[in-house]
């Protein structure tokens, strides 16, 4: 991966080439798409992109890299997650609050995955190809589950390891299946009675 740009204008011309490949890797697939297309699509010279990139390999391991970033500004940081925690009084209450704890983690990756489906499988197919890419898509899962860990922790619960995998794994296999899948039932449909259902389960444990 090459240095970042210092300059204005060339920090401009790099985010150009980043959204061009996105669009170029959607439109046309991994395969199909070469530094000439998406320096095509960014109206500069082919020379261009490789001032940046190294290859479109190296390109969608920064597309990754993006994304996992904005991820990471959306997760709560350790001091907020133990703060909702705390907030959590009275069994009444611990349903309602451990509900809405689920339902924001759940739009979470949601809208993660939910931004560029077609991207997301592209990624998800290359990252079993090259190793490089599969390291930067592992950063945004680990990420996600070691907030689910920390909220698990945060109560006396047995084997808190297993638990928030387990956790997460339903999460995931819940958003996975509605956003490639295309069901009739709404995404906030099925986002609330995931949440409910996540909820009840921990709960009850």
């Amino acid at each position: 991966m090459k240095a970042l740009p210092t300059q204005a204008r060339a920090k401009q011309k790099r985010e150009s080439l980043i959204y061009s490949a996105q669009q170029c890797f959607v439109d046309d697939g991994y395969d199909n798409t070469t530094a000439k297309t998406i320096a095509a699509y960014a109206g500069v010279a082919t020379g261009t992109f490789y001032q940046y990139f190294e290859n479109k390999e190296d390109m969608l391991r920064v597309v990754a890299q993006q994304r996992i970033e904005e991820l990471y500004k959306q997760v709560p940081s350790i001091q907020e997650t133990i703060e909702l925690v705390s907030a959590i009084s009275g069994e009444g209450k611990k349903q309602q609050s451990t509900q809405d704890i689920f339902l924001y983690v759940l739009e979470l990756i949601y809208n993660f995955h939910e931004q560029a489906p077609e991207l997301h499988q592209v990624l998800e197919q290359r990252k079993h190809i090259d190793s490089e890419l599969a390291k930067v898509l592992n950063q945004g899962e680990v990420l996600l589950s070691e907030r689910v860990l920390l909220f698990v922790q945060c109560f006396n619960v047995k084997q808190p390891e297993v638990i928030a995998f387990n956790l997460f794994a339903m999460a995931e296999g819940l958003v996975h299946s509605h956003v490639f899948g295309k069901p009739k039932k709404s995404k906030k449909a099925t986002l609330v009675v995931g949440a409910a259902m996540l909820a009840a389960y921990f709960d009850n444990l």
